[in-house]
């Protein structure tokens, strides 16, 4: 290798065994694929057929089907690259949900046993039949809604306007080559307030050895994410916010004194910050958001709280009569809390039933919608006063516990909302 070589394989470059593998790379093959010069070079048409050949050409889609368990070797950074977006995207069940770059469906078919409304997006039609074919052998349990399969000519998704709440992208987008005009799709169907959350290789992805060989091999885009580019793009294409997640992969392990060190803001605290800006210099999980943020609602867990009153203090009835009690209930979180009506998340006043000692009779005794009819939401900072009307149950001294409950999603009392117990005396 001469002088000139050896400039060229190390600039722009800082991690010392990437450099090794850049020089190496350049040693043995003279100059390193320039992934813009790929992308200048060849078409959005050329690309997918290079993707429906790889895919048709399986002789066996066993790892397709096993991912992410296909590989030891990946298994972990694909799980915790998932979890890092998927907890970043704020989901709630219900929610319509793109995967762009699907693939063979393995994170679609995680998001619909979740409950999502899941369109698996991919532009090699042979990768999609192979996602059919994991729901297939490997169904969802329960009542989920049914995921839709949606071919990708490179240009534009066959939707319309503003019809999903949230994009995932794992390890897909620095193969477009085109990304501008994808992240101008993507804005396009997302919903006011959406989410498109990614998760991508760092800005020296290109010259890797896996991406060199992978352009040179089946001339497949591997592109570095440069993620002051991407969000130059994003702007134009009408998002509006940014945010990159800080992890690290591996875990870092410690033993106990090192533990207790590093929380107690130690030494090892500083190792452990440096090992993860040394693993974040290639890797960018981001989310891209568009437009103004949407009021929470009850159908997310994170800050359902509530203040409950019952009148009057020692309740009492009949033989064979309800028990009826005054609530008042005031939302003291910052969620909306939606009406009976809504189902899941449906915010309603619950009653637990004890004996006069303490023990638990009946847990989720009966629940009382917090308006009536239909319902209305009730708002942030809003006070609604529901009667109670808690079915009869048999002569003897009782305790009512009562608890705000959102529908299919938690009880308060989970989150520190206050409960309220009131005795009660059927005679």
């Amino acid at each position: 290798m001469n002088a000139r070589q050896y400039r060229s394989a190390t600039a722009g470059g800082t991690d010392p065994i990437l450099l090794q593998w850049r020089v190496l790379l350049v040693a043995i093959n003279e100059e390193l694929i320039d992934v813009r010069r790929l992308m200048a070079e060849t078409s959005v048409a050329e690309l997918n057929r290079l993707a429906e050949e790889y895919f048709s050409r399986l002789p066996d889609w066993s790892y397709h089907l096993a991912k992410p368990f296909g590989s030891i070797d990946e298994t972990a950074q694909l799980l915790i690259n998932f979890a890092v977006v998927l907890q970043g995207l704020s989901l709630c069940p219900g929610m319509t949900v793109l995967e762009f770059g699907a693939g063979t469906c393995w994170a679609s078919r995680y998001l619909t046993q979740l409950g999502c409304k899941v369109i698996a997006t991919d532009i090699s039609p042979t990768a999609l039949k192979i996602g059919r074919e994991l729901y297939e052998r490997q169904p969802v349990f329960g009542e989920k809604h049914e995921p839709q399969f949606l071919l990708f000519d490179g240009e534009r998704f066959r939707l319309p306007d503003a019809c999903v709440d949230r994009i995932i992208c794992l390890d897909a987008f620095h193969h477009v080559p085109n990304p501008e005009r994808v992240l101008s799709e993507m804005a396009r169907v997302l919903v006011e307030g959406g989410i498109a959350g990614f998760a991508e290789p760092g800005p020296e992805h290109s010259h890797s050895p896996q991406s060199q060989y992978e352009m040179k091999a089946f001339k497949v885009i591997e592109n570095d994410v440069v993620i002051e580019d991407i969000w130059q793009q994003a702007q134009s294409a009408g998002f509006t916010d940014i945010k990159l997640a800080i992890f690290n992969v591996p875990t870092f392990h410690l033993g106990l004194d090192d533990f207790n060190d590093f929380l107690a803001g130690g030494t090892e605290l500083q190792r452990w910050a440096e090992a993860t800006r040394a693993f974040l210099q290639n890797q960018r999980n981001f989310f891209l958001y568009r437009g103004e943020e949407v009021i929470s609602d009850s159908r997310f867990r994170a800050g359902l709280v509530g203040e409950i009153k019952i009148a009057p203090e020692t309740l009492s009835a009949r033989e064979g009569e309800p028990v009826i009690a005054q609530a008042t209930i005031t939302n003291t979180s910052k969620s909306l809390w939606l009406p009976r009506s809504a189902g899941l998340g449906a915010v309603q006043l619950g009653c637990h039933v004890y004996d006069d000692n303490g023990k638990l009779l009946h847990h989720s005794y009966h629940w009382e919608a917090l308006t009536p009819g239909e319902g209305r939401p009730v708002l942030p900072g809003q006070t609604v006063s529901p009667k109670i009307h808690i079915p009869a149950l048999p002569k003897g001294s009782y305790i009512f516990e009562f608890d705000l409950v959102s529908n299919d999603v938690c009880w308060f009392a989970l989150n520190g909302s206050p409960q309220i117990r009131v005795r009660a005396n059927v005679s």
